[in-house]
């Protein structure tokens, strides 16, 4: 597939591209359907293995195994496999025999691998990790000890790594003859014990004399992270000093692995799809289920706390009856009262859980945070509340039933915008995914505060019994 994207837009570009991708969709499904076999294998091995990872994706479920299998070469065949959909590699893995899987495996980078026996069956998984090769089963079985959101359950064990008595002449040639390692962005330099002293980026290396050692050229201050960091911190890392790689180390400072910015990259889209589908409250599961009974078990439990709050804010509202009864345009607001003050904390708290989840914000800064917050919600309020109340009178002619719902506004935004601030600092102190805070706590906290404050208001203002009364 070929585009001269010189003379076209991005939007053509799209445009011709998915054109292009639905044409060869068409084409290799047509061709498995009629059993033309060698066809099919001619335009697979021509074909992008993006591009076939995207026509797997499109095509009926009862095809894609097999067409899979259509792809003659097993380099081909792992490069297209890690970058098919959780769906179609699960499709996939499934309907592929050991025997067929385990060559595919093989060609696959060590931290691809993992990944993959991570997903399989024990049983599966253990009959397989014994028919690859036995330095493969070494290494895999090295990586499978680390913990999977850690720094060394995501490398790879296939870097570059030269002593510093080498010229870069040497270096140069040395790469040329490891042209199977993993994306070569930099070359680590190590002692004879692999212990870490310095990197070199290609194009360093490239300028270096050809006698200059790399000790004398090569950069000494390393950004490293341990075997145990956590994949969000080193994301965090290689998004703050644009990094392409990042070495590994264990413990005595022994290089053990790197990090690529293409890992990174699917760590960040992981962690942005937990946390959405989690301030929505849900998780992966629901994605990748069918079933409408599993969907609706795994929101239960999430949405149970929203049905405690709800019963809450019902008996808030059974123990002010007496209010209501006696100034029943009071009922009329609830909607906007309660609609205005969730929004701003829905706002509020997915700018706070972005902020702590990118780094930008820390919670050192709680106090900043909530000072800047009130005084959001305080503009906010004020302008809102000011408006509501001019309603409030107009519609109904009284001048304190307007200071009721416009104090209201003013007290349940400003509340909210703090509440939306501390829940999720709060669930980050004690070590929880503040993204749960901004899905059912942070509403449900929300509606509690603005009803009782609402008829708090109201009882105060209008000179009203209580509650209960």
């Amino acid at each position: 597939m070929f585009i001269d994207v010189s003379k076209t837009s991005p939007t053509q570009i799209i445009g011709d591209t998915g054109a292009k991708l639905r044409k060869l969709t068409e084409t290799i499904e047509r061709l498995h359907v009629r059993g033309a076999t060698r066809p099919l294998e001619k335009i697979i091995h021509k074909v992008y293995p993006a591009d076939l990872a995207s026509v797997l994706a499109s095509i009926p479920e009862v095809h894609v195994a097999p067409i899979f299998h259509t792809i003659p070469e097993a380099e081909l065949a792992a490069d297209v496999l890690i970058q098919v959909n959780d769906r179609v590699q699960r499709i996939i893995l499934a309907e592929t025999p050991d025997a067929q899987l385990t060559p595919i495996l093989e060609k696959l980078p060590p931290d691809e691998r993992v990944l993959l026996i991570r997903e399989m069956e024990p049983e599966r998984a253990e009959r397989l990790l014994s028919e690859l090769e036995k330095a493969s089963q070494k290494e895999l079985e090295k990586l499978l000890s680390y913990h999977p959101d850690t720094a060394g359950g995501i490398m790879t064990t296939e870097f570059f790594d030269l002593t510093g008595d080498t010229t870069a002449d040497q270096a140069i040639r040395a790469v040329r003859e490891h042209a199977e390692v993993e994306m070569v962005y930099y070359l680590y330099v190590t002692d004879a014990e692999h212990k870490l002293e310095g990197v070199i980026s290609i194009r360093q290396l490239l300028l270096a004399k050809p006698q200059a050692l790399l000790r004398d050229v090569m950069n000494a201050r390393i950004i490293t992270v341990s075997t145990d960091t956590s994949r969000e911190s080193v994301a965090a890392l290689v998004d703050k000093y644009r990094l392409l790689a990042i070495p590994v180390v264990d413990e005595s400072q022994h290089l053990v692995g790197m990090i690529t910015v293409d890992d990174v990259i699917d760590v960040l889209e992981t962690e942005t799809t937990q946390d959405m589908l989690r301030m929505a409250g849900t998780d992966k599961a629901e994605i990748l289920t069918h079933s409408t009974f599993r969907i609706a078990w795994i929101r239960l439990p999430w949405l149970l706390a929203a049905f405690i709050g709800g019963l809450a804010a019902t008996w808030i509202v059974r123990n002010f009856e007496g209010v209501l009864t006696q100034v029943i345009a009071l009922g009329a607001f609830l909607p906007v009262v309660m609609g205005m003050a969730g929004n701003v904390g829905v706002q509020t708290a997915t700018v706070t859980v972005r902020g702590l989840a990118t780094g930008s914000l820390d919670l050192r800064d709680v106090w900043g945070v909530l000072y800047k917050e009130l005084r959001v919600g305080l503009i906010l309020g004020v302008f809102y509340g000011f408006t509501l109340g001019l309603f409030g009178w107009f519609m109904f002619g009284s001048l304190d039933l307007g200071g009721v719902v416009g104090f209201t506004i003013l007290g349940n935004m400003t509340g909210a915008a703090l509440l939306a601030v501390a829940l999720p600092m709060l669930f980050q102190r004690i070590g929880a995914d503040p993204a749960i805070a901004t899905g059912p706590f942070v509403t449900t906290a929300i509606d509690v505060f603005g009803v009782l404050n609402y008829f708090m208001l109201a009882t105060l203002l209008l000179d009203l019994p209580g509650a209960g009364s």
